[in-house]
């Protein structure tokens, strides 16, 4: 077995000459331009991504993402001129827009796969609409009745749904876990966010109760406006984010190694992730704060530096050449076809 590493070679100065275009661009055409500013993007970030001294692409053009936003544009505005003229009109229209979304979700997945090669072999999406109202609908809608403590089977179902059904070339790729490696870490962050409100709460709750009594039966007008009350409203949301940003980052770093290293490709194959939760949550926390800082010109810094961290984190464990594969894909897939190639845009991230 051969463990074949991905890497990241963009630099942030280089990114940055494109990111300020296309966001100069996009304000100059009233955000027309985005559909080409995302197409750049991508090339970009798929092109500086390298796994055995070959790079990924992006074939995708403006014309496509902007004729798919395009659609989706003038069914908001079918929906506007609908609740305008009648509420049942508008209600059959909304019910009309939830049985299209599940379709609209597997030709976003379709399109960006179709859109994506490396070493000249596409990749292809094969899932049905019925999978996608399964895992995006059917699922998610249930698991608030649940108060969320089904998250893991969500996950685990939308990854299932993505991953079988994805393919590179005429080869599949193959996914499956036990629930258990989604609980592990769903618990630990609701541990890690159930000690967080604890500490709040102890920390604001005397405050609240005390600035509360000292106002009772006062002016609440005064009491809204007193810098402590003010103090330890924001010092409770501050300390909300605190919580909250870093459970949720936990899971997603270690979900993100369950999918990976879970799936294969073509039985031969197998990703290898190894994201750490507290490198990744810096990286994330840091970037945000970087971008805030500087009015946002930082961004093109930190999309690139977490872009080199989680490519340094992944790789392709091969159970023989990767030249001699994917020759043999090239030969027998017939990877594009033409109406793929030319079809709308929906360019929907669902997340993965």
């Amino acid at each position: 077995m051969t463990l074949h590493q991905f890497k990241f070679n963009g630099k942030a100065g280089e990114y940055f000459g494109i990111w300020i275009v296309n966001v100069l661009l996009t304000i100059v055409t009233l955000g027309i331009y985005g559909a080409w500013a995302k197409v750049r993007d991508k090339k970009y970030f798929y092109g500086q991504t390298e796994l055995d001294e070959h790079r990924f692409d992006y074939h995708a053009t403006g014309m496509q993402i902007f004729i798919g936003r395009l659609i989706v544009v003038g069914g908001l505005l079918v929906l506007g001129v609908l609740s305008a003229i009648s509420p049942i009109l508008y209600l059959i229209g909304i019910l009309a827009l939830l049985v299209c979304i599940p379709w609209i979700i597997c030709r976003a997945l379709r399109f960006n796969a179709r859109v994506s090669s490396y070493r000249n072999v596409r990749f292809d999406f094969t899932g049905g609409a019925g999978g996608a109202f399964l895992s995006f609908f059917v699922l998610p809608i249930a698991n608030v009745f649940t108060l969320y403590l089904c998250t893991p089977f969500v996950s685990r179902s939308v990854h299932r749904f993505v991953t079988n059904n994805s393919k590179y070339g005429d080869r599949s790729f193959e996914f499956d876990s036990d629930i258990g490696k989604y609980y592990t870490p769903f618990l630990i962050a609701i541990a890690i966010g159930i000690g967080g409100f604890i500490a709040l709460s102890i920390l604001f709750g005397g405050a609240m109760a005390g600035l509360s009594g000292a106002f009772a039966g006062g002016d609440v007008d005064a009491m809204a406006e007193n810098p402590a009350f003010i103090g330890a409203i924001l010092g409770l949301y501050l300390g909300l984010i605190l919580v909250v940003v870093p459970a949720t980052l936990i899971y997603q770093a270690w979900i993100r190694n369950v999918l990976f290293n879970q799936t294969v490709l073509d039985e031969r194959h197998h990703l290898k992730s190894n994201v750490h939760p507290g490198r990744f949550i810096w990286i994330v926390v840091s970037n945000t704060l970087a971008a805030l800082v500087s009015f946002g010109l930082l961004i093109p810094w930190g999309r690139v530096r977490l872009a080199k961290y989680m490519a340094s984190v992944t790789a392709l464990e091969s159970a023989d050449s990767l030249e001699g594969y994917t020759s043999s894909v090239v030969e027998t897939a017939g990877v594009v076809s033409s109406e793929y190639v030319d079809m709308e845009g929906f360019d929907i991230d669902v997340g993965i």
